[in-house]
Formats: C-alpha cells, structure tokens, sequence
C-alpha cells in the first residue's frame, strides 16, 4: 500500500522523459553513423551543404546589401546537393527520416513541454499524470464526466416521490461541488450507504478521481484490504500501511461491512483508525452496503458516532434498483 505525490508522480514522468529524450536521440545518432560509414557520399555531401550555407552566412555579413542575391544562390546551390544526397540514401535503402531521432512524442520530441515563450506541461504529460494517478488510486476511468444518469429509472419512489435518477443527480452535484470546494468543505466525511449496484462505488470513484486532478493525495482501499493492514500491525509485522491509513490527506474505504469481525483486530482497530483521522481533521470516506441501523449493529454505538456524525459527515442514502443488471 503506498499513495505517491502528485508532485512525486510527475517528477517519475519527466525523469522518463529524458530517457525517453536521450534513448531517441543516441539511436539516431548512431544510425547517422551507420549511414556514414555505408553512404560516404551521403557525409561528403551533407559536409559540403554545411559549408555552403556557413560561408553565404559569412558572406551575408560582410555584404548585407548583397544578402537577397547571396541566399538565392546558396539555395539554389544546396537545393541539388540535398537532391543528391537523398538519392544515394535511396540507394544504399535509406531515407531521410532514418536521421531524425524517434520521439515517443512528436509534439514535445520527448522534453515533456510545449509552448513557446510560456512552456506548459505537454498533453502527454498531463495524460500519463492522470492515468497514473487514477490507476494508483484503483479507478481508470470512474469519473464525474463518465457518469450516466441515464441507467437510473425515473420511476418515483413511494416513500420520498423522487425518482432514482432525481437523487442520483442531487447526490452527483453535491459530490461535484465537494470536489470543486475542497477543502473548504462544510463537511469533511462523506458516508454512502445502501444495497448493492446503486452506484456507490462508482460515485466514490468519481469523488477520487476529481480529488486527484485538483493534487490531493487520495488512498483508496477496500474494507479488506485495510483489515489486512490492521492485523499485520496486531502481528508486529508491518505498521507501515496502517500508519498510512492514518495520516493520509484523504482516506477512502469501499464496501465496509464486508470485512471479518476478527477479535482484537476489527473493531479495535477500526475505532482508533476513525478517531485519530477525525482529531487530526482528516477528511474519510465511506462506502458501505449496510444500512445505519446494521451498521450501528455492527460495529456498536462508538464506532457508528464517528461514522455517522451529522457534524462533520455528510450521509447519502442510496436507494433503488441494481443499476449493474441494465448495463449488462
């Protein structure tokens, strides 16, 4: 379990870059050599081009009234060496893009920046960034700009007369404008809650994902994956992850409930875990099948208070038909 910097991902990303840069760059170098060594023509005339245009630049300078008639001539003169020299690339099998290096990335040949005089980060940069990010946080392509509201059912519920659909917008915009507000958040901890394939992971995903493109550090981990933390730190072998749980700048756990009751691990752990990131004023977010009276069931009255707390968390029920059984 690790969560990486924004800032350390992409200083990963350039250093790639470089050799990317380099590799391109020393490949063409020694295909320039092999062509030398094979097409000597190719190097005569190539070498007779430089000093063409190197003496009419000279020339240029001493004569610049004469720099219109000096140029035409150089390029006249330049224009058949350089048709000669692609000839005899032809026949040795060669052409003139076997000198240039291969960048993975034309648009930035492989330096990470385009833009001229302002450098910014070029597209495939802010592409691998992305990508990094979401995988290390376990959510590709789970994002508020892939979410369908079209695969819930407009059919009003009986109890509150909306539809699944109306409440999965509502809970989309406030989970959008939580993203764009962080930190400044009324509250910190958010708590979806509900059956199975209503789209809670998703959501939280999406929540994620956003979180990650504005640079917040995100450690996203299933109920299992956090218990295995726990009990490795209860068996003196690693605390390290669980350490992480504890001081990361945001913490999201999916589907809670479905972890083992394990004795002296679970819920001890779980309490200490919800505690300390509430006293520190670390944002958590949860996912979980349960209801709340399950969930206080579960986990007893001190562990659902930090759950559950309107204080600080924000709790969104999720009701509904299994939406997963329509995308099939």
């Amino acid at each position: 379990m690790e969560v990486i910097s924004r800032r350390e991902v992409l200083r990963q990303i350039m250093t790639e870059k470089r050799e990317q840069k380099q590799r391109a760059e020393g490949l063409a170098n020694e295909k320039r050599l092999e062509i030398a060594e094979k097409v000597p023509l190719y190097g005569n005339l190539s070498g007779t081009i430089s000093r063409i245009l190197m003496e009419a630049n000279r020339q240029v300078l001493e004569h610049p009234e004469m720099g219109g008639e000096i140029s035409e001539n150089a390029k006249r003169q330049v224009k058949d060496l350089q048709k000669q020299a692609e000839e005899a690339l032809a026949a040795a099998g060669y052409t003139r893009n076997d000198l240039k290096p291969k960048y993975v990335c034309e648009k930035c040949r492989d330096t990470g920046f385009v833009g001229e005089p302002i450098h910014e980060y070029c597209s495939c940069v802010k592409t691998a960034l992305m990508t990094r990010l979401f995988d290390q946080a376990g959510i590709r392509e789970e994002t508020f700009a892939n979410f369908r509201l079209d695969i819930f059912t407009e059919v009003p519920e009986e109890k509150s007369g909306k539809s699944q659909r109306e409440v999965m917008e509502s809970y989309k915009t406030y989970c959008e404008n939580y993203v764009r507000d962080f930190p400044d958040v009324k509250k910190r901890n958010l708590l979806l809650h509900g059956g199975t394939g209503l789209g809670k992971s998703f959501m939280l995903n999406c929540i994620s994902a956003g979180l990650l493109e504005k640079g917040v550090p995100v450690l996203r981990l299933t109920s299992y994956k956090m218990l295995e933390a726990m009990r490795r730190t209860h068996r003196g072998q690693d605390d390290s992850d669980f350490d992480l749980m504890l001081s990361c700048d945001v913490l999201v756990i999916d589907d809670l409930g479905t972890e083992p009751l394990l004795d002296n691990i679970t819920l001890e752990y779980l309490f200490t875990l919800l505690n300390e990131r509430r006293a520190s004023g670390k944002p958590t977010l949860i996912a979980t099948n349960l209801s709340m009276q399950e969930l206080k069931k579960r986990y007893a009255e001190r562990i659902f208070s930090r759950i559950s707390d309107m204080t600080e968390t924000q709790v969104l029920p999720f009701v509904g038909s299994d939406v997963r059984l329509k995308m099939r």
